[in-house]
């Protein structure tokens, strides 16, 4: 080969190798980052057979049946509760509280919440001495359950590993802190329990530290799912103690949108950083056989209890201040650990990212105008957009593939479209240059990260860091010193402008779908996809166009070629209990009993119960036009429930319409629901103080009001005419009124169902 060929060619092969390396080693990290962690062996006290052994009869005896508040059900779980504290030696308080809790709604209107709540709370006290006491540390969870489940895994397990911890403490050398011990009730119902402690027992401002343990799944390791005022001393500790618990404030962020997922909620009132604990690697009320939730169940418990001992040990000899500090976000870097810093290092770096990017504008101004940027931000908002219709065109397929946990199908789909936006990069740079193509990608990244910052501050550092390396990067290769450089030393600039991407992005896409693709919300993790393709644009800057089209076709071909896998189907077994959906009804206003059930196939035996129904509709008799659409058919009237006992006292009108009556439940309802139709109250009172003081639409839930006597007064206008309707709702069906269930056929989870009665009171 001549050598004037021979030349050119060795430097390309270099080139190659170089990139080729580099490429591989951002691939061994983004494998690192996207790898799940590692789960440590438990604490010798956790393996022992003796702890299990307890712990598990704590669950089975509390998940007996679902505990929702104020229900029989839930007085035998806080009794049960009560004894083995006591049994150890401690003085549990039940703490009742009546709690009220206001939300007003985005389309207008005020719901709001009273019950009466029981809490348990048990004291350890720690070694100092009385006159030096410090801050105690709060061990928090939660004990009632929802109407539906019996919640092993959300609130037995937990409530059954703060047993089996209590009992560990007390058999240990006692800390130099106190600890206090909640288990809170109402958490199903706006975490009315722990809003009760915070608000109304003397020990909530003696706390400097509370560590909170619920669960929003079986098995997995705990994640570390929210930090409220934790400073770094305190995030430090844990990230020592538990490493395993890796987690990441994007994550945090993400998961409080879900309904009825686990939160710091009122626990973030207290004086004190808050830390909460979960594991979610499964959905709590997944059905399956029994041996299947059982041993999710089992890991739920071991990795609970081992993670709030050794938290527990470490706390309870840590010195704790009272006083809340900085947010912080947290995340987690492969071969390092925990990481964690201040939110308000985030805007430093969004703002270091708007001068690098202010830079790399002034240098391509400087050599082709304004033009070109100009035509690579619209440019770039355009590819940007494609992206997004293109996902959205596969909507169906990914809304399916979360609940199905079917990665197989969601890697093909995101590999499809991160090849034709990469190629559509490419395409972009042959019209308007590199320095246009990725000043606008980068563009649209900083207009993301402020707006991550200013409404999720915990998830602004996926951004951040690598925002800052790419500009860095890009400027230095934009820069006269790049220009002198050869390919091998500009290829290890770019590559190191993209670490931070490839380290964040592939755990936080990994969080994002494991964490909200099960519950149907699949635009997190395409939202954090489409972004980190945008980091892609760097190469742009590299002469390593050959190697990105053939990575680009392989990525497409497997994209177009690798089936979806749904997850593996669970192990035969017998099957678990299912909940009832059923609804007896009852209906003062049309002196009748209905049988109800939401939108969902019929087997053989409801098939009996809605005989004369081919399909769901609307109960207009009933529940009127703009009711939803369900199965309903007549049922037998049940003599032996009663409605709600509403007297109208006052009906009045002088310049307002003035109405007052009474309520009481007579079937001591554990729960009783109020709303208001036809007006906009101006105020309400209930018993003689505020409900509510300004104009607009109340719903009222009451939790263990019993047999007590409500008074009520609403002012209307005038000239209205409103009704106000009752309903007591109590769990369980009347079972002499069903047909029996199939021999074949599992029993239905005791409890399950609900039984509801109603009446209308009507102002005219």
């Amino acid at each position: 080969m001549p050598a004037s060929i021979a030349a050119p060619w060795s430097a390309r092969m270099a080139e190659w190798a170089w990139a080729g390396a580099a490429g591989l080693a951002l691939a061994a990290l983004a494998w690192l980052a996207f790898a799940p962690p590692k789960v440590q062996p438990p604490a010798a006290a956790i393996d022992a057979p003796a702890w299990q052994a307890r712990a598990l009869v704590h669950v089975t005896t509390l998940a007996a049946t679902p505990r929702a508040i104020a229900t029989p059900d839930n007085a035998r779980a806080r009794d049960y509760i009560v004894g083995q504290l006591r049994a150890m030696g401690l003085s549990p308080e039940v703490q009742r509280a009546t709690v009220r809790k206001s939300v007003v709604r985005f389309f207008g209107g005020t719901h709001m919440t009273i019950g009466v709540v029981h809490n348990i709370v048990a004291r350890i006290p720690g070694s100092a001495q009385e006159g030096r006491r410090r801050p105690a540390l709060l061990l928090a969870t939660h004990y009632d359950s929802g109407p539906h489940a019996p919640g092993a895994a959300r609130s037995a397990a937990p409530s059954a590993a703060l047993l089996e911890t209590a009992r560990q403490l007390l058999a240990d050398a006692p800390g130099a802190n106190d600890i206090v011990l909640l288990f809170a009730d109402g958490e199903h119902v706006g975490a009315l329990g722990a809003r009760g402690f915070v608000e109304q027992h003397p020990l909530a401002g003696q706390i400097g530290l509370a560590l909170a343990f619920d669960s929003a799944g079986s098995g997995g390791p705990l994640l570390l799912y929210g930090a409220s005022g934790a400073g770094g001393d305190t995030l430090r500790r844990r990230a020592r103690v538990a490493p395993e618990m890796q987690g990441s404030s994007l994550l945090a962020e993400l998961v409080q949108r879900l309904p009825d997922t686990p939160r710091v909620g009122p626990l973030a009132e207290l004086d004190a950083p808050v830390l909460l604990f979960a594991n979610a690697e499964r959905r709590f009320d997944d059905a399956g056989s029994n041996d299947t939730v059982a041993r999710l169940e089992r890991a739920t418990l071991l990795h609970t209890g081992d993670a709030m001992l050794r938290l527990a040990r470490e706390f309870a000899h840590a010195p704790l201040a009272r006083g809340r500090h900085e947010a912080h976000s947290w995340f987690t870097l492969p071969l390092v650990g925990p990481v964690h810093h201040s939110t308000a290092l985030t805007w430093h770096l969004a703002q270091l990212s708007l001068l690098l990017l202010l830079g790399a504008c002034v240098l391509s101004f400087a050599r082709s105008g304004a033009e070109p940027a100009v035509q690579g931000l619209f440019g770039t908002g355009l590819i940007l957009l494609a992206a997004r219709m293109g996902a959205w065109s596969q909507r169906e397929a990914l809304a399916a593939a979360g609940p199905g946990l079917d990665h197989g199908a969601a890697l093909a789909i995101g590999a499809v479209i991160a090849s034709l936006f990469v190629a559509a990069l490419y395409l972009l740079r042959r019209f308007i240059g590199t320095p246009a193509t990725v000043l606008g990608a980068m563009g649209w990244t900083l207009v993301a990260l402020v707006v991550f910052t200013a409404l999720l501050p915990g998830a602004g550092y996926l951004l951040a860091w690598p925002l800052a390396g790419a500009l860095a990067a890009f400027v230095l290769l934009q820069s006269g010193w790049a220009a002198l450089r050869s390919p091998a030393v500009r290829l290890p600039v770019a590559l190191a402008g993209l670490a931070p991407a490839a380290i964040l992005f592939p755990q936080a896409l990994r969080d994002a779908w494991l964490g909200l693709a099960p519950h149907g919300l699949y635009l997190p993790a395409v939202v954090i996809g489409i972004l980190m393709l945008c980091f892609a644009s760097l190469l742009l800057a590299l002469r390593i166009g050959h190697m990105v089209a053939a990575a680009l076709a392989l990525a497409l071909a497997a994209g177009l070629t690798l089936p979806g896998r749904a997850a593996a189907p669970a192990p035969p077994g017998p099957v678990a209990a299912p909940p009832a959906r059923l609804v007896y009804f009852k209906d003062m206003n049309t002196w009748r009993a209905y049988w109800l059930m939401p939108p969902q196939p019929l087997d053989g035996w409801t098939r009996r119960i809605f005989a004369d129904r081919s399909e769901p509709a609307i109960f207009v008799e009933t529940f009127g036009w703009h009711s939803p659409r369900q199965w309903y058919t007549v049922a037998p009237r049940d003599d032996a429930l009663s409605f709600p006992e509403t007297i109208m006292l006052r009906n009045s009108r002088t310049h307002v319409r003035h109405g007052a009556f009474t309520v009481r439940s007579k079937n001591r309802a554990p729960h009783i629901e109020m709303w208001v139709s036809g007006t906009r109250p101006l105020r309400s009172r209930l018993d003689g103080q505020p409900l509510t003081s300004k104009e607009g639409g109340w719903w009222l839930s009451l939790y263990g009001m019993e047999d007590r006597l409500l008074h009520f007064e609403i002012e209307a206008d005038r000239e209205d005419i409103f009704a106000v309707t009752v309903e007591e709702r109590m769990p369980g069906l009347p079972g002499h009124l069903l047909p029996p269930r199939p021999r074949d056929a599992p029993p239905l989870l005791p409890g399950t169902g609900k039984t509801v009665t109603r009446d209308i009171l009507r102002f005219y």
